[in-house]
This record gives C-alpha cells, sequence and structure tokens, in this order.
C-alpha cells in the first residue's frame, strides 16, 4: 500500500506559507526601495556646483574648491591667465603663454550669480591682438543667441547678456558659449552693469523716394 502525499505536509507547514510569502515580498519592496534610493543619490550626489561642473559634468577646466558655487560679483574682471574655476573645459587652452590664453572653436564661462541682475550685463573679452579678419562672433547665453561685437580695431569683443535671460535662481549655473572660427588669444574678461543697452539697439530708416518737382 502507498501512502498518501498529501499526508505527509503538516498542518503547520500549510499555516507557515502565507507568512513566508508576505516575509519575501517585504523584503523585495525593501530591497527595491534601497537600491531605488541608491540609484537617486548616484544620479543627484550633494556636492557643489564646482565640484560637479568640474568632475561629474566635465564643464569647467579648473577645480577651486574654495569656490564651490563658482559665484562671480558684478563688477569683475578676470585675468584668464589665472586658473579661473569659471573657465570652460570646451575651447580653453590649458596652458598659458605670454600672459594670454588662447580660445577656439567653442568655449566660454560658468557662473552664478548672489542676485538676479536689475541691468543688463556687459560681459568684454580683451584680446592679446585683434582677431583677423575682424568680425562679429556669435554667442549662446543660457538659452539667448547674440554676438560679440568688435571694438578698438577688433582688440576688445563686446555683448551685452539681458538682464531677463539670467536664470533666476543662484544656484543655477549660468553658462556663456561663444563660437569663434579662428583662436583668440584672451588676456580678461570683464563682467559690469551696463544701464544703458546701447549695442543691441537696431537703427532703422524709412526708405524714402526722393520727389522731383511736383511728381504725383
Amino acid at each position: 500500500m502507498t501512502a498518501d502525499a498529501s499526508s505527509t505536509v503538516s498542518p503547520s507547514s500549510q499555516q507557515h506559507r502565507p507568512i513566508l510569502r508576505i516575509l519575501l515580498i517585504g523584503l523585495l519592496i525593501v530591497l527595491s526601495g534601497y537600491y531605488i534610493w541608491v540609484l537617486y543619490k548616484a544620479i543627484t550626489p550633494n556636492v557643489s556646483l564646482a565640484y560637479k561642473a568640474y568632475y561629474i559634468k566635465n564643464q569647467t577646466l579648473y577645480w577651486q574648491p574654495k569656490q564651490p558655487n563658482l559665484t562671480l560679483a558684478i563688477p569683475s574682471n578676470l585675468n584668464v591667465t589665472n586658473n579661473i574655476p569659471n573657465l570652460s573645459r570646451a575651447g580653453w587652452s590649458f596652458d598659458t603663454d605670454n600672459k594670454m590664453r588662447e580660445l577656439t572653436q567653442q568655449g566660454g564661462l560658468y557662473f552664478t550669480l548672489s542676485a538676479t541682475p536689475t541691468d543688463n550685463i556687459t560681459i568684454t573679452f580683451t584680446l592679446a591682438k585683434a582677431q583677423q579678419p575682424i568680425k562679429p562672433l556669435t554667442f549662446i547665453f543660457n538659452h539667448h543667441q547674440g554676438t560679440l561685437l568688435p571694438q578698438d580695431q577688433g582688440k576688445t569683443l563686446i555683448a551685452q547678456l539681458p538682464k531677463q535671460q539670467f536664470l533666476p535662481k543662484s544656484q543655477q549655473l549660468q553658462a556663456f558659449i561663444l563660437t569663434t572660427p579662428t583662436a583668440l588669444q584672451v588676456t580678461t574678461i570683464n563682467l559690469t552693469t551696463a544701464n544703458v543697452n546701447t549695442l543691441s539697439l537696431s537703427h532703422k530708416t524709412d526708405h524714402i523716394k526722393p520727389t522731383i518737382g511736383n511728381e504725383k
């Protein structure tokens, strides 16, 4: 005679199965929550803006722990031959030569301000020697596209950054990236307040047909 297989399973073990199932489901939920938390911390690490820009996003050329937020004051006079943490990694040469730093193709600045400006900001690039040929250069400031205009026979490039184009939060990186077809030998970059937006004014003239005599 053969014994019934179902008779070998005790009633107590059958009662434990739902409990084990609940424990396994709970363990899976806890582990899933833990790994989601680890993934979130990896994506949004609690580090400074300067650390994130240099080590994580590879945006900046230098790392300066003493400037964790990459904050610039207005006005600012930046000597680009110094290891300024605001310089972009793209475009700028790592080494300097003859009191200037070379900028090729696309590059610029990353920075924050302690407060949103109430006026437009003038940005001025001073060159060791005039670019040849002398012509305007395009740039992107956050979501705004503009033009750097040559002044002083091409030895300076000037543009105004509209106040409404600055990101509103103090912990948001402002990005200024220019495009140049030829290498620029830059010595300084200046940021100053502009009370009058003279560079962006467009002068329009109506085409008036001259009248000769009593032409009708």
